[in-house]
């Protein structure tokens, strides 16, 4: 009788012990976070990084990555790693299309096998540039270059423009071979000028979009965007050697002039005239107009000059014709602005 008892004290004890072996495995799968799997950003532009992390792994856990994109029907797997003792770890992807990535942790003696997925959608990336003359007059050109990547040989991007508080469609753009195309348009009316390129999306990118472009149109009666305060203004673009007369920001009379030469250059800024004086002679014709210093705007005994291009050859004044003085002098008040543009 007591050997029975015993035998089956035995067996009890060994059942137990089994039972015990086994309570770990059960107790820490029962604990063991969620596995899941995060991008940041979720959203990139094409060529544009990201960072997947792996989170609620078991400590030590064999981890495999495997991605999807769009265009592929199945996963395939791009590595494998092995979870840091806080459950996490970190991939840099760079996708080149939208692509759902999956992140296996194997089963272990403590940890049960999981799974857990996100996806990384991807943006065409698109580039404008525009070339044009500055400043930008209503009626001139605008050359906008347009390119997009991943290349698109063959297809269409479109060019928009901000109007009315709204994307407005403004020529459609062709690509070649290069995945890149040009068209030139009118700079269209006086005013702000927005404008970006868009690449529709497809099945394996989302839409996107280029940086703005964006440049100031100007009135061809007021082609530097002078304010209509001013009765007289005096504009010298000292990059096309001219002379601009304006009167409440309309362009009256365009005059070609000579300017300083390499070392004495007519200075840029706003100025005013602060003397005139008549009958001078010599190299500074009938008339002076002085608005810094000894820098004046003058006529010349030197009219010959006025035929070349560029016209670099003063001391820093700017030399009129005679008769373009004479005619201006005459219009010119002293306190008038003098505008000298580079």
């Amino acid at each position: 009788m007591y050997a029975r008892h015993k035998s089956a004290a035995i067996v009890l004890f060994l059942l137990v012990l089994a039972l015990a072996a086994c309570l770990p495995a059960v107790v820490l799968a029962s604990e063991q976070p969620a596995l899941t799997l995060s991008a940041t950003p979720a959203t990139v532009t094409y060529g544009a990084s990201a960072d997947l992390t792996a989170q609620g792994a078991a400590p030590g856990a064999a981890l495999t990555l495997l991605r999807k994109r769009a265009s592929e029907a199945d996963f395939v797997k791009v590595g494998d790693a092995i979870a840091g003792a806080d459950g996490t770890f970190r991939w840099a992807v760079k996708p080149t299309e939208t692509t759902a990535f999956r992140v296996d942790q194997a089963a272990g003696q403590t940890w049960a096998a999981a799974t857990a997925e996100t996806t990384v959608s991807v943006r065409h990336r698109v580039t404008l540039t525009g070339a044009s003359a500055k400043p930008l007059i209503e009626d001139r050109y605008v050359r906008y270059t347009v390119s997009v990547r991943p290349a698109h040989a063959g297809g269409t991007a479109q060019l928009q423009q901000w109007t009315g508080g709204a994307w407005v469609a403004l020529a459609d753009v062709k690509l070649g071979d290069d995945s890149a195309g040009k068209v030139r348009l009118l700079a269209g009316k006086p005013g702000r000028l927005v404008v970006r390129a868009q690449m529709a999306a497809d099945a394996s990118h989302l839409v996107g979009n280029s940086r703005l472009w964006k440049r100031i149109v100007y009135d061809r009666r007021n082609p530097y965007g002078v304010p209509t305060k001013y009765p007289h203004l005096i504009l010298v673009d000292l990059s096309k050697y001219k002379l601009y007369y304006h009167e409440r920001g309309n362009v009256i009379r365009v005059f070609d002039c000579v300017l300083g030469r390499p070392g004495l250059p007519t200075p840029k800024g706003h100025f005013k005239i602060y003397a005139k004086d008549p009958h001078i002679g010599g190299p500074y014709g009938p008339y002076r107009m002085r608005y810094l210093g000894l820098y004046a705007i003058h006529g010349t005994n030197e009219p010959w000059l006025l035929s070349r291009y560029p016209r670099n050859y003063s001391h820093g004044c700017t030399r009129l014709s005679n008769s373009n003085i004479t005619w201006l002098y005459q219009r010119v008040h002293v306190g008038t602005p003098v505008w000298n543009v580079p």
